[in-house]
């Protein structure tokens, strides 16, 4: 029998203003699974995200867990879902671990004393991503890639069953943008539900268990990596000439030339 679904997506629509954005999108994310959603700049692949999140308003059906996305709380929808926005910006000075710590406000408010869960979740998360060494440093005096990695370790200290993370490897050096994805690859395998949005085609074709691609607003194919990503399907997306090369890690895409 097929475990329920974390997240199910069925027929969502959004529309900005007179723009339609997001035309029909369905999909299930399962536990285990690191899904990327990858596609051009422009093919809503945020504002699904945002829909997915209830950061904007949306058609359709979003059940998590069996219920509908409407009909939980922003508590409950929190604690259920952690949201991870591009741009990983600060706009105060407040130690690292303060803002790791954000990330457990789903569990207590203002008023609540500090848990030895929250503590445990906190310090797990700040492992994690490697920012314990300046858990002290106020986050504005940090470099982007810094901030980017506190932004994760927030959205894991949740420790919430449902992931969405937009761009998570923006700004981040090599190195970091493959700790990153080892990171969301070991969320997703400890048992939660992953969807990131990535534009480094390699990237998603090492670390991806599934691709979902989008374009001008559709989900125009989902499936394992070496079945979605195909020079053909690059071309016509992407608009790029790539090569596949087979390795180790799989099939990856090289990219020679726009077209």
């Amino acid at each position: 029998m097929t475990a329920e679904p974390k997240l199910h997506v069925g027929d969502v629509v959004v529309r900005l203003g007179d723009r339609l954005i997001v035309d029909g999108a369905s999909l299930d994310l399962a536990a285990g699974k690191l899904t990327m959603l990858i596609g051009p700049n422009g093919a809503g692949k945020t504002t699904l995200m945002r829909a997915l999140a209830g950061l904007v308003p949306a058609e359709g059906r979003i059940d998590i867990g069996g219920r509908p996305l409407a009909a939980l709380t922003p508590r409950d929808r929190a604690r259920r879902i952690a949201y991870l926005p591009q741009g990983h910006v600060f706009h105060w000075p407040m130690p690292v671990a303060a803002v790791v710590a954000l990330g457990r406000y789903p569990y207590g408010d203002a008023f609540s004393p500090v848990t030895d869960a929250d503590r445990r979740a906190v310090a797990k998360a700040l492992a994690a991503t490697g920012t314990e060494g300046f858990a002290s440093r106020a986050v504005t005096t940090l470099s982007g890639g810094e901030r980017a990695r506190v932004a994760l370790a927030r959205a894991l200290a949740c420790e919430a069953p449902i992931l969405l993370a937009d761009e998570p490897t923006v700004s981040l050096d090599p190195r970091h943008q493959l700790v990153v994805m080892e990171l969301l690859a070991r969320a997703a395998h400890n048992g939660g539900a992953v969807l990131a949005i990535v534009h480094d085609l390699a990237m998603a074709a090492r670390f991806a268990d599934r691709i979902v691609i989008m374009d001008r607003g559709r989900l125009i194919a989902d499936g394992a990596p070496r079945d979605v990503l195909t020079a053909e399907r690059i071309a016509a997306v992407f608009g790029v000439e790539a090569l596949m090369v087979d390795d180790a890690t799989g099939r990856h895409p090289v990219l020679l030339r726009p077209i």
